[in-house]
């Protein structure tokens, strides 16, 4: 039964079980089971799993893949061969698992999206696959996608946060993960193992018009935004400076900083701050400050 959070810790009968990555086909059904479609589509089906399922329900389906085995069908560039009212999309979370070469094949194919070199142009690769299954759906038709996240030296990847999102967004499930490689790793330091992934379910309602949100990242110069409070103006060049610094490298660099650009007074301003926060700032030697412990 499909509720906002799913759970399956028996992947059922469904599909190759060595395939890495293989997501339990007891998901695929319960979706096909609730939006009843009548053509589905699956442009990377791996080990089988959608084809499998689509068959004991008796539903029309194209299940392709990249692999060879599956038609050597290429997402980015390929047409895109079934108009349908439901697709099922399991992309390669990144290099996580990579496929060609490893999983099949003999050598890396440079098409694959597990292979691609870095993780912003998998994003752009992702994106562009995503907007042409969206337009070869039919009105009122799904797409169901299930992506995870990516955690590589202390820094999260979050595809469903980096991806656009094409069509109206219509449900977010949230599905718990089993039998992970990372299950029996001892990880050191503070690291949190990720143990659930996402499936985004999205409808295209119009003929013509689809809506779509576009992911910009940019870098924000908090130097440049006077909306910052005084303490936190302070804080940040104290650590900046190492922690501790005279009220005369302090003064310096600060100066020009949007808040002190805006008061005739910084100088004072500053002064003020580091006497008033006493739980954040502490002197230290006179004329000299730090942030408090």
């Amino acid at each position: 039964m499909l509720k906002s959070i799913v759970d399956y810790p028996d992947r059922g009968k469904y599909g190759d079980n060595k395939w890495r990555g293989n997501c339990s086909g007891e998901l695929i059904k319960d979706l096909l089971e609730f939006f009843k479609p009548k053509r589905v589509f699956d442009p990377m089906v791996g080990g089988g799993t959608t084809k499998e399922v689509c068959k004991e329900l008796g539903i029309t389906n194209v299940c392709l893949d990249l692999n060879p085995e599956w038609g050597g069908f290429d997402a980015l560039n390929d047409e895109i061969p079934i108009s349908s009212d439901f697709i099922f999309w399991h992309p390669p979370y990144h290099d996580i698992v990579k496929y060609s070469g490893k999983v099949w094949g003999n050598k890396p194919d440079p098409r694959d999206l597990s292979r691609c070199e870095s993780y912003q142009d998998f994003i752009k690769k992702l994106n562009k696959i995503q907007a042409k299954m969206i337009s070869s759906l039919r009105r009122g038709g799904r797409i169901a996608i299930l992506v995870g996240d990516v955690k590589r030296k202390g820094r999260l990847y979050s595809l469903q946060k980096d991806m656009d999102w094409y069509g109206a967004p219509e449900q977010v499930v949230i599905k718990t993960q089993h039998n992970c490689r990372s299950d029996k790793v001892n990880y050191s330091g503070k690291f949190i193992p990720i143990v659930h992934e996402y499936l985004l379910i999205f409808k295209r309602d119009d003929c013509y018009i689809v809506p779509c949100t576009v992911v910009r990242q940019v870098g924000i110069d908090l130097r440049q935004r006077p909306m910052q409070t005084w303490r936190d103006v302070v804080k940040d060049a104290l650590e900046f400076l190492g922690g501790k610094a005279e009220l005369g490298r302090l003064y310096n660099e600060l100066n020009g900083h949007a808040k002190t650009e805006s008061n005739q007074n910084w100088q004072a301003k500053i002064r003020q701050t580091l006497q008033r926060y006493t739980k954040d700032f502490q002197r230290v030697s006179e004329g000299c400050w730090a942030l408090a412990g």
